[in-house]
């Protein structure tokens, strides 16, 4: 039995899309005898819509959703909400050449939400940093895909890039009974002193300029001091060249699984190492990493292997 989150989400206005559908190699229905299933194939015909969701304090939020186009509330499909690094829109999940993108997963049987953060793209508001007011955000756009009929009601998946796990982490453990399935972290960077490295101006200067001594900034946007409540299983991918660091960087990864472990989380995994295990920093090289150049392909697949495990 799944347990939603009482709310209910903002309401949306449709918006009129410019090109309705995209095409792949060939449309293929369902079987008849219908149960759900990700086709890494990709034999589906997918539409795009686009929305307006109504945040928690009253802002648009731009919404993106890409599905078969024969989802339905007959034939309901795994929901998948994306969330960017860095300060990135939405539309930084609908790149052609990824294979780990909104139309590749729709395609493959995923109703997938996109969306614009507060402050970003075409969504109202102010810049928020992945803090507070992001995450309401964020429980806006999991309960409008969980909410769908088009989607099963056990739970959708959620995926987060970079710096994208500030607000997922933040989310999850504010919000604990949030219909998520599964989290997966591609390479987020989980404290101020990773996601500054250690104060430079570079990076300092994309967080809006708070450096590592500003408490009142960073108290509420340090995944890892929210990574111990969540309740969601969570999957780390970690490539053995970092993409931010461009080296050997793996001390966020084996923190996160760490905290999660020792937590609340009922499943916690770096890779394909062994699940529920706690990691040992100082013998990180042991450790299976995933190849940096093949992330895109890995968390593709990743994807599709958590929508169909049980937990």
């Amino acid at each position: 039995m799944c347990i939603r989150d009482s709310c209910i989400p903002g309401q949306w206005t449709p918006i009129q899309p410019a090109d309705g559908h995209y095409h792949v190699r060939r449309p293929v229905e369902p079987p008849e005898s219908y149960r759900w299933y990700p086709d890494i194939l990709e034999p589906n015909q997918i539409v795009k819509e686009e929305l307006y969701l109504t945040g928690a304090n009253g802002n648009q939020l731009y919404i993106n959703v890409h599905r078969p186009v024969w989802s339905s509330a007959e034939k309901p499909c795994h929901g998948l909400v994306l969330v960017p690094g860095g300060k990135m829109k939405g539309e930084v999940w609908q790149v052609p050449w990824r294979r780990s993108s909104s139309q590749h997963w729709a395609a493959a049987g995923f109703v997938v939400v996109d969306f614009d953060f507060q402050g970003r793209g075409r969504s109202e508001g102010e810049e928020d940093y992945y803090g507070p007011v992001h995450q309401q955000d964020l429980r806006t756009v999991i309960l409008y895909c969980a909410n769908r009929p088009d989607v099963l009601p056990c739970g959708v998946g959620l995926v987060s890039s970079s710096w994208g796990v500030t607000v997922c982490a933040g989310t999850l453990a504010t919000y604990p009974l949030l219909p998520v399935k599964f989290y997966i972290d591609l390479e987020g960077a989980h404290d101020r002193v990773t996601s500054t490295q250690n104060n430079d101006p570079f990076w300092v200067n994309i967080w809006g300029g708070h450096d590592m001594s500003d408490d009142e900034f960073w108290d509420v946007r340090e995944a890892i001091t929210y990574q111990p409540r969540i309740r969601a299983p969570y999957f780390r991918i970690q490539s053995d060249m970092d993409h931010a660091f461009d080296r050997f960087f793996v001390r966020h990864a084996i923190e996160m699984v760490n905290a999660a472990v020792l937590g609340e989380c009922p499943y916690a995994r770096m890779n394909h190492n062994p699940p529920n295990q706690t990691l040992d920093l100082l013998r990180a090289e042991q450790y299976q990493y995933e190849d940096i150049d093949l992330l895109d392909e890995v968390l593709y697949m990743q994807v599709a292997e958590c929508s169909m495990m049980e937990f």
